[in-house]
């Protein structure tokens, strides 16, 4: 039967640019150890196609009749350059290999259904993700990949069950449930080269999770991708997100990032947040180019801020931010204050208020948050003391830029920069870039002496976020207990606490122009109220 089908093949690729095997009506049967070799097209229309052997075909594979195995021991085999189609129609094929030299391809036009063994050893493969078609299998079978192989679109395992880790599309491309009720079976539809929902930051390539059932479990996932598609990222920080509510959500937690082997690992995802969400990889870390002057700390006849605090070595190791009502519980500190020009410690903020307005962006509203050191040139930097600040994020989208000190009143951008390459900037030190509260007689930021400048009001010893006459009254009662060290009654942050405190405060109040209603408060009393909706 071989010889006779080799036979075939043969003549009939002497009238014809290459071999065809079509079948109408015939069967053929290949027994254990033979194997058909066609460098052309096999169409199977409505014949019968019993295959124990080998089928490998270097044209397209179309099948509307009948093919089975009667011993689940068949292997069709696509092979040689170029790109095919392949349709499997409603058979099963139990081991199915693809060895596409030359940078050829196969791209599906029905389901296929693997029985045993998928093998991805050369070349492409596409479900087609315009289509519904997928690659289908059961939650036994075995699917190999060669290096920087991968299956474009959607592959389905079914008959799923909890515990143990399976490959889909990639030999990276993993996930394995546990707890709760396990689904019934699982597609992954994953998109190389692809662009994530919205113009974020992304790498780019998309991934969908479909599970059938299941209620109450979780899932651990291994998202593979190429370093083609890192886009803007920072990869050893990448982190996985899931759209929801028309946002980008991270989830920061249980991530491991393997540069070498092109993959990120995760854990713990809840059922909710695992099915029918898109995901995608992305940098939660985002750098923030911003600048503010404290108007406390200005020096006016350098025209930058002192650095008192600093020279005197009693600015804390650990940000100050960790109680009322910054509320920050973040960890940062340093073995030294990093450069002689640290000014002091400032809380840098994002908010993303649902409005869209700035008058809603209160401490709900963040999406990221970290202290990071002021410089004396009104520079914001990181912990080394030099960088910009990288603030992780746990939503993207436009937002707010806050800088808050804590005897400074806290200021607020007026536009909602956003950048799909990870940036935020805003300069403080211009009136216009600050948001002002419409409550309030003052201008959001206050003018510097001898400067065009603006900075942060100062003033604000009991943290609320306005000054009046209640602040002037704390700070004189530490110039009476002749305090000192790292207080808030320390204004102009010159490491001791007198006089010149008091009338900064006092400076403060008065430009304030007009008596304003505070939130919350019934009755008009000469403040300035800080520009921040909390």
């Amino acid at each position: 039967m071989k010889q006779g089908l080799l036979l075939f093949a043969t003549l009939f690729a002497f009238s014809h640019a290459q071999s065809q095997l079509y079948i109408n009506g015939g069967t053929i049967t290949i027994t254990n150890g033979a194997t058909i070799f066609c460098t052309g097209n096999v169409t199977n229309a409505t014949g019968t196609i019993t295959n124990n052997g080998k089928m490998e075909v270097q044209g397209n594979f179309e099948n509307t009749g009948t093919y089975n195995s009667a011993g689940n021991e068949d292997s069709l085999i696509l092979s040689g350059p170029g790109s095919v189609l392949l349709k499997g129609g409603a058979s099963t094929y139990y081991n199915v290999q693809v060895n596409k030299s030359g940078g050829g391809s196969v791209t599906q036009t029905s389901n296929v259904n693997v029985g045993t063994k998928f093998e991805l050893l050369a070349g492409t493969y596409s479900t087609d993700p315009a289509q519904t078609y997928e690659l289908i299998a059961p939650f036994a079978a075995t699917f190999t990949y060669a290096a920087g192989t991968e299956v474009m679109g959607k592959v389905r395992r079914n008959g799923w069950a909890n515990g143990t880790p399976k490959v889909f599309n990639a030999a990276n491309m993993i996930v394995n449930t546990a707890g709760g009720t396990s689904p019934t079976s699982m597609l992954v539809n994953m998109i190389p080269n692809g662009n994530p929902v919205g113009s974020e930051r992304e790498v780019k390539r998309t991934y969908n999770f479909t599970p059938t059932g299941g209620t109450g479990y979780s899932a651990d996932v291994t998202f593979a991708y190429k370093q083609t598609e890192i886009n803007t990222n920072t990869e050893s920080t990448l982190a996985p997100w899931f759209y929801t509510a028309s946002e980008w959500n991270a989830k920061l937690a249980g991530n491991t990032v393997n540069t070498g082997s092109d993959f990120v690992s995760t854990t713990a995802i809840d059922a909710t947040s695992f099915s029918t969400l898109p995901w995608k990889l992305a940098d939660p870390n985002y750098a923030l180019t911003v600048k503010t002057f404290l108007r406390g700390a200005w020096n006016s006849g350098t025209s930058a801020m002192n650095t008192n605090l600093n020279s005197g070595g009693i600015i804390p190791m650990s940000h100050p931010y960790n109680t009322a009502p910054f509320n920050y519980t973040g960890t940062e500190s340093v073995a030294a204050i990093p450069n002689v020009n640290v000014v002091d410690w400032v809380l840098l903020e994002l908010r993303k208020p649902a409005s869209g307005l700035p008058a809603d962006a209160s401490s709900a509203t963040i999406i990221g948050r970290k202290a990071v050191f002021l410089l004396n040139d009104g520079t914001l930097a990181d912990l080394n003391g030099l960088a910009i600040p990288l603030v992780t994020l746990n939503k993207q989208g436009a937002s707010y830029i806050v800088v808050r000190h804590r005897n400074h009143l806290g200021v607020l951008s007026l536009s909602k920069p956003s950048n799909a390459v990870g940036t935020f900037s805003n300069d403080f030190s211009i009136l216009a870039n600050a948001y002002k509260d419409p409550l309030a007689a003052s201008d959001p930021l206050s003018p510097l002496l001898s400067s065009a400048l603006v900075g942060l009001w100062a003033g604000n010893a009991n943290t609320s976020n306005s000054i009046n006459a209640a602040d002037v009254s704390v700070i004189k009662t530490a110039i009476a207990a002749s305090a000192s060290g790292y207080l808030l009654t320390d204004i102009n942050l010159s490491n001791s606490i007198n006089a010149s405190d008091a009338s900064i405060a006092k400076s403060t109040i008065s430009a304030s122009g007009s008596p304003s209603l505070p939130r919350g408060s019934v009755n008009a009393v000469k403040t300035v109220i800080g520009s921040l909706p909390d």
